[in-house]
């Protein structure tokens, strides 16, 4: 049965729900500005305890202000980013951010050479000179121990600051000083030179791919070099991503493309702190049916992670090697309006297989747990035969292949 409800009920139901809506925005609205002015007294905190240093700076210290003065923005700038305590964020002066973005669109250059510090002799050795590079030219060789670096002694506190003198786009000269055979030698060296993102070699039916960093150029440089396997009877690849962490998930998500199948879904999503995918990158190029393993260590980092986490998840690699370091997050730039920028940790990277594949704090465990015979700080300075995690790899792969093919 139908009841008619009066009109007077009505305008009273009405009321009360006004009002029971008032009061629960008002509680809502307290909770808000409770939280503004918890920030508010925060940041009123920071701000006067930033003005009695620079009170206390410019009343008492003894020098000249006028660098103090230059460098103050910068240095608050960088402040807040160290803050974070997070090493993947961090502020780039304008000239470091030109450098910067100039080496992930364009490519590393230099004298051409790869080195290694060893921190067991500590010395700062050549791993690998590539062929055309003045390097070559000036005779260098892989083992030749850099002694100094335009007349600065190479030690384990500077070997960082002073390697960066090897490279560079711009035509220079830089002044080596190197040990060979305990022989002391000097060279005039020019930077310039377009350093490879990887070095491939070959032997037998197995190949061997050193991934440096993932830039804009890698992608295209693998493919070449897979092309060039395939088309010489290799069947296994021994992908080498020790102690490799420079670069970007986007053109890692590309150099995993050219190696892995189209597959369903991603290769992997980027997703912001409110559980939003910020960026997806598709599988969707031709892919390579050969046997794969992957070198990682410790040292393995970003974008390095990725791959390995997703060419075993996709292509069935074997990882072989230690734990690799657990930085799972994708960073951005953003540039500042004095030609600076900040680089900025703003997603989570969830890899093929999802959220249960996700590696950050935690790292990648490898199929195949190998210590290397030597400090792994050295590794990349080990001979081949030398070189136990690299030489496991090989027979696995090579012995899965025979399986296979009987």
């Amino acid at each position: 049965m139908n009841k008619k409800v009066s009109l007077g009920v009505c305008l009273s139901l009405i009321i009360i729900a006004v009002a029971a809506t008032f009061a629960i925005t008002m509680v809502f609205s307290k909770q808000i500005y409770n939280g503004i002015i918890s920030n508010i007294s925060q940041r009123a905190q920071t701000y006067e305890g930033a003005e009695e240093i620079n009170k206390l700076i410019s009343n008492y210290y003894y020098g000249k202000l006028d660098e103090y003065n230059n460098n103050l923005g910068a240095s608050l700038a960088e402040g807040y980013v160290n803050g974070l305590n997070d090493a993947n964020s961090y502020y780039l002066t304008a000239s470091e951010y030109t450098e910067y973005v100039d080496r992930l669109e364009n490519g590393l250059s230099g004298i051409g050479v790869e080195s290694s510090f060893s921190y067991n002799t500590n010395q700062l050795i050549i791993s690998y000179v590539y062929d055309g590079s003045p390097a070559a030219n000036a005779e260098l060789k892989s083992g030749d121990i850099i002694t100094a670096i335009n007349n600065e002694t190479v030690t384990r506190s500077n070997y960082s600051s002073l390697r960066n003198n090897l490279y560079g786009s711009k035509l220079q000269t830089v002044t080596l000083e190197y040990m060979r055979d305990d022989v002391t030698k000097t060279a005039q060296v020019m930077t310039g030179f377009s350093i490879p993102s990887i070095i491939s070699k070959t032997g037998g039916t197995n190949g061997y791919i050193r991934i440096n960093r993932f830039y804009k150029n890698t992608p295209d440089e693998l493919q070449a070099a897979l092309e060039d396997m395939k088309n010489n009877g290799i069947e296994c690849v021994v992908f080498d991503v020790r102690d490799v962490s420079e670069g970007t998930i986007a053109y890692a998500a590309q150099a995993i493309d050219v190696i892995v199948p189209n597959i369903s879904g991603s290769i992997a999503v980027a997703r912001d702190k409110n559980g939003k995918d910020k960026q997806t990158f598709p599988a969707q190029e031709s892919s390579f049916s050969m046997n794969f393993a992957v070198l990682i260590n410790s040292g393995t980092s970003g974008p390095a992670e990725l791959f390995a986490c997703d060419l075993r998840d996709i292509s069935l690699a074997q990882l072989v090697g230690t734990a690799t370091a657990g930085i799972g997050t994708m960073q951005e730039l953003f540039s500042l309006e004095d030609g600076s920028a900040i680089l900025l940790s703003t997603a989570l990277v969830i890899p093929k297989n999802g959220e249960d594949a996700v590696y950050n704090e935690v790292g990648v465990s490898p199929t195949i747990e190998v210590t290397p015979m030597f400090n792994e700080s050295d590794v990349l300075l080990l001979s081949e035969t030398q070189d136990n995690q690299l030489q496991i790899a090989i027979n696995y792969i090579s012995n899965k292949t025979q399986t296979t093919v009987s």
